[in-house]
């Protein structure tokens, strides 16, 4: 990247501005700043493209047909089981505000620009009608995936009254409890995005995959770090000492939502360090939605509704015994979301160098004989099989979710039996995805999750939580 005062330079703004903005740019995973070396462009994959204003970025500078077709492949994952969940838990004024979305769509079908604004904002109240406030953040990326989206030629472009009925046809399911109608007719209304863009890449090379004899350089457990999880804010910066420090006291609720933090001087004191790395550190935590900061009010915490919950090191500043169970519970309907599609996914796509890292993960379970081996092996598992989809947003959602999978598995006192059990149910999942059968992949990763489910149950009830 150019350096700061060549961007200070083209912005016109002073080298400070350009130095915090390079920071919020590091929050979101998108560049990597060194000392002597300057600022370099990350590599994709530790890019959070869970994060909206990462995603409304690809919108303003165009994006190609690969990362659009991931684009519309992760909502139409993501949205049918949204509808689903809304049949099951919309409340009455929810519902009315899906139904005045659509009447806002009819009344715009001649207006391009208002259309899409109300189409946003249904999709916006199905997610927020899900009962789930994991799944409700989601929502946050929905819009700038609707306008980068419009970029795609389907039939709504050509009969948006078309389209107004499709989506009233998900009211009628969500409002009449019926999920299973819900869910087919969101995959319905979404199906029209994928229209002509199935063949983004050749025939040869479809699906993400180049082939059995795939001789890319693989990741290998014993050359990592004592941590599966990858894309953390650098934590040796002082400023990204301090980040980590305020960020997990944050959401540990030492310092509680609305109120105000301690003045820079104070953490400056506390901490050992300058004004300047509290600031940047500050700078860090209000990109990912902690903090807001006024001139004269100072800096306080924000609304836990608008921390960036996807957001990798949000994930891992949460302490496992900390969670609330609300929260633990919606965390395993996500993964019922995406994960057992990701494993059918997978299997259809995946490569030989991403087969070989599942196979590897696989015998490193075998191998672990600690809880902070085995948690790196389980969570490199899962974050394996989201690589091997090809698809970006869900190898993003795998990285985001690798923090609290390590913390919890780290806090688990595992028993030989339960282990051996866990890695069965793993190794027919990898055995599922080698054979290409999508549908067993699928199911082999119910089963995985329902094992977990039958844990969180146990473990509520005072009963021995299991790996899983």
């Amino acid at each position: 990247m150019p350096r700061e005062a060549e961007l200070s330079e083209t912005y016109r703004v002073s080298r400070q501005a350009v130095r915090e903005a390079l920071k919020v740019l590091a929050a979101k995973g998108l560049v990597v700043t060194r000392r002597r070396t300057g600022s370099l462009v990350a590599s994709r994959a530790l890019w959070n493209l869970l994060d909206p204003d990462v995603i409304a970025w690809h919108g303003h500078v165009g994006v190609n047909a690969d990362f659009l077709c991931d684009l519309v492949a992760f909502r139409l994952l993501l949205e049918p089981k949204a509808a689903a969940l809304a049949a099951e838990h919309a409340t009455a004024g929810q519902i009315e505000q899906i139904r005045e979305a659509i009447e806002e769509m009819r009344r715009n079908v001649d207006d391009r620009t208002a259309f899409a604004e109300a189409d946003a904002r249904f999709h916006v109240a199905v997610f927020a009608a899900s009962g789930n406030s994991l799944i409700d953040r989601l929502s946050t990326i929905i819009a700038p995936l609707l306008e980068i989206g419009a970029t795609v030629p389907s039939s709504v472009e050509a009969n948006p009254a078309w389209a107004a009925g499709r989506h009233d046809r998900v009211l009628m399911a969500i409002a009449g409890r019926d999920a299973e109608v819900a869910q087919a007719t969101m995959s319905e209304v979404l199906a029209v995005y994928l229209a002509g863009n199935d063949s983004r890449r050749p025939a040869d090379a479809k699906a993400g995959d180049s082939g059995d004899d795939d001789t890319s350089e693989i990741p290998s457990l014993g050359q990592r770090e004592p941590s599966a999880v990858g894309g953390l804010y650098p934590s040796q910066p002082l400023h990204g000492r301090v980040a980590h420090a305020i960020g997990a006291r944050i959401v540990s609720g030492v310092f509680r939502e609305g109120s105000t933090l301690p003045r820079e001087a104070e953490f400056a004191a506390e901490y050992k360090v300058s004004r300047q790395a509290v600031r940047e550190a500050l700078k860090v935590l209000a990109a990912k939605g902690l903090v807001s900061t006024r001139r004269r009010a100072g800096t306080s915490v924000a609304s836990r509704a608008d921390w960036n919950l996807l957001d990798p090191d949000v994930v891992a500043w949460h302490q496992p015994q900390d969670l609330p169970r609300d929260f633990l519970r919606e965390l395993g309907e996500l993964r019922r979301v995406v994960e057992p599609a990701a494993a059918a996914i997978a299997a259809e796509r995946r490569n030989a160098a991403q087969m070989e890292r599942i196979s590897e993960a696989i015998a490193a379970m075998r191998r672990a004989s600690t809880p902070a081996g085995w948690a790196i092996a389980d969570v490199e598992f899962h974050m394996a099989v989201a690589a091997a989809t090809g698809n970006m947003l869900i190898g993003s959602f795998g990285r985001t979710l690798a923090p609290l999978l390590e913390a919890s598995i780290r806090e688990r006192s595992e028993v030989a039996s339960a282990a051996i059990l866990a890695i069965n149910r793993h190794a027919v999942i990898a055995e599922a995805i080698r054979r290409r059968d999508h549908e067993a992949a699928r199911k082999a990763m119910v089963a995985m999750l329902d094992l977990a489910d039958r844990q969180f149950s146990q473990s509520a009830a005072g009963g021995l939580r299991q790996p899983a």
